[in-house]
């Protein structure tokens, strides 16, 4: 499953001609130096920003006097809230102006956390991150093949996202596997740093006896920390759940879902970035079942778009769908190489 998906973005991605660059924005140093190029991001206290002659730079934010440009971008401030315009040069060196159709707001440098650029085309918004891990223990035996594919899709008022994994592990007596499948949609409220939030899921797993699992619901999140380097969101939602055993019982629940991930990452060289989430599913319907679900990734980039790649997961479930199942929990630890484009 995820190979399939793995196969259809990259065929999407080279079917679809990058769209021509345009290099007349505009940045000006506090030591007086201007240069003309294109914003490709902040994030991280660092503005991207690529030039014909230097190709692409990575600017401290805190060196930067003023920016100017005529494309429209979004600006996240640390407190949640999001604009969107053009940038122009604020009042006084060190902010930055925005126009949009309700007229101009400043804003200091420290205020910022991201600026975006809105790109019209729907290749350029699209954010592809494929991983092949794997690990082996001599002593047990075991050894542990992982692929995942994350696809990301935003435009100015929604998040969408599609994340896969497929583990398989091989032993000198049985080879069993696991898989999941995402999809969430975030739609930003009016309100600073809240979300509305729907998503879907597929699941199996042959250590928890499960055949499939299905899963729909919608619920609210929230925005805690927002820093160039970090932040910290949760959620609270509702989910309806179809579930089969490996022995073909069928069984449909519902559950509370509280998330919570944190984020953290650094774009000097090397690039780092550290990813960490926690969910748990208590049952409205069945009493006493607790779900939990935990993982950890963490990239590091060894040259350009190529990372290093580090993933942990753990499944929990105290009262699995068949209770002959060889265990209530499951975990994994690969690594491997991902690549990002």
């Amino acid at each position: 499953m995820a190979m399939v998906i793995m196969l259809l973005l990259v065929s999407i991605c080279l079917s679809n001609p990058a769209a021509a660059q345009r290099k007349t924005d505009t940045i000006t140093l506090y030591n007086g130096d201007r240069i003309t190029g294109e914003i490709k991001s902040l994030l991280g206290g660092r503005l991207s920003f690529s030039t014909d002659a230097m190709g692409t730079i990575d600017i401290e934010w805190k060196e930067i006097a003023s920016i100017d440009s005529n494309y429209n971008y979004e600006l996240r401030l640390d407190n949640g809230e999001r604009f969107f315009g053009s940038v122009k040069p604020g009042s006084i060196a060190g902010t930055v102006a925005l126009d949009d159709v309700f007229g101009q707001k400043n804003f200091s440098w420290q205020e910022v956390v991201e600026i975006r650029p809105v790109e019209e085309s729907l290749v350029d918004r699209i954010d592809i991150y494929v991983a092949a891990n794997y690990a082996f223990t001599k002593a047990s035996g075991v050894a542990q093949t992982e692929f995942r594919a994350d696809l990301s899709y935003e435009d100015e008022r929604t998040l969408n996202a599609l994340n896969s994994r497929v583990t398989v592990s091989d032993s000198d007596d049985d080879s069993t596997a696991s898989s999941r499948v995402n999809l969430s949609r975030k739609v930003w409220t009016d309100r600073a740093a809240m979300y509305r939030l729907v998503f879907g899921g597929y699941e199996t797993n042959d250590e928890l006896g499960l055949d499939y699992r299905l899963s729909l619901g919608a619920g609210l999140g929230r925005y805690f920390i927002e820093t160039p380097r970090s932040e910290l969101i949760g959620s609270v939602s509702l989910q309806a759940l179809e579930e089969r055993s490996n022995g073909g019982d069928t069984q449909e629940s519902a559950e509370g879902v509280f998330t919570l991930g944190y984020s953290r990452w650094r774009f000097d060289s090397p690039e780092l970035k550290l990813k960490l989430d926690a969910s748990v599913y208590p049952s409205l319907t069945e009493s006493g079942r607790v779900r939990a679900d935990s993982s950890a990734t963490l990239r590091w980039e060894m040259i350009s778009d190529l990372f290093w790649d580090f993933s942990a997961w753990g499944s929990y479930d105290n009262s699995t769908v068949e209770q002959e199942a060889a265990g209530s929990f499951d975990w994994g630890v690969t690594t491997g190489v991902g690549w990002s484009f």
